[in-house]
């Protein structure tokens, strides 16, 4: 017959099991979205919607300098823009363009750097992905990178620190650092494959994934000089287990120790 002790042991473990359970990674493909919003052209929309494995996402997009927004709707359909100088200091909301499997997202209608993610001349994008329930970023996947440049992949991660979302509008990405947000790491690099992120295991409704800012977070050292510009194709994301669901697991095997005892 078992020990309290070995009973003990075994819970611990089986609360492991269950995290792990409940943790399963998802992985959203970001040029498969189900749904858009502000649509504007068959690449560009004002935001991308996903459900995958019972969790929500919605992705918008960020960026200093000049951006365009919808000013009038018909349905989903976008129906007249305007296009605003921001000035190179300050973040609003722009266009989400989709060129395929073998690209991905890019943030802004401009044309140069080819639709990218970027932060050339200091106007840098990101994206902005809002779930319906907290997870813990896993990877980032990178499809374009212009000129095939490892020097014009690296990124900046920032996570929301509640679940009161902390507009990124008329802020710069800094000043978002200890208002509402975190760096979740600043990363070298990445490349065209899947990268791990998200070292610290940060879990959040709300991540802004854009190119690298040496102003948010630690810098990366002995960094390039070449600016930023990639497309975004995916990313994989573990549900956060609830607390109510481990803590049914825990009465339940108390239960059986219990009963165990009671039959001893």
């Amino acid at each position: 017959m078992q020990s309290i002790k070995q009973l003990t042991l075994a819970l611990i473990a089986g609360l492991g099991f269950a995290a792990n359970t409940f943790a399963a990674p998802i992985t959203f493909t970001l040029t498969a979205p189900d749904s858009r919003q502000g649509v504007l052209t068959s690449e560009y929309a004002q935001q991308y919607n996903y459900t995958i494995g019972g969790v929500n996402l919605n992705v918008t997009g960020w960026s200093y300098g000049s951006v365009t927004t919808c000013t009038s709707y018909s349905g989903v359909n976008c129906t007249s823009t305007s296009t605003t100088d921001a000035g190179s200091t300050t973040a609003h909301q722009d266009f989400v363009g989709n060129f395929g499997t073998s690209y991905g997202v890019g943030v802004e209608i401009a044309n140069t750097p080819n639709h990218a993610i970027d932060s050339q001349s200091g106007d840098f994008d990101m994206l902005l992905f809002t779930f319906s329930e907290a997870v813990s970023l896993n990877s980032v996947d990178l499809g374009w990178i212009l000129d095939g440049n490892l020097n014009r992949s690296d990124v900046s991660i920032l996570a929301g620190t509640s679940n009161t979302f902390s507009s990124p509008l008329n802020k710069t990405w800094q000043s978002l650092v200890g208002n509402g947000w975190q760096s979740a790491g600043n990363y070298n690099n990445l490349g065209s494959n899947s990268a791990s992120v998200n070292s610290g295991n940060i879990s959040s409704k709300y991540w802004l994934i854009g190119a690298y800012n040496s102003a948010v977070g630690t810098p990366i050292a002995n960094n390039d000089s070449d600016y930023e510009a990639f497309k975004l194709q995916a990313i994989s994301v573990s549900k956060v287990p609830e607390s109510s669901a481990l803590a049914l697991f825990c009465i339940g095997f108390l239960g059986l120790i219990a009963v165990r005892r009671r039959n001893s």
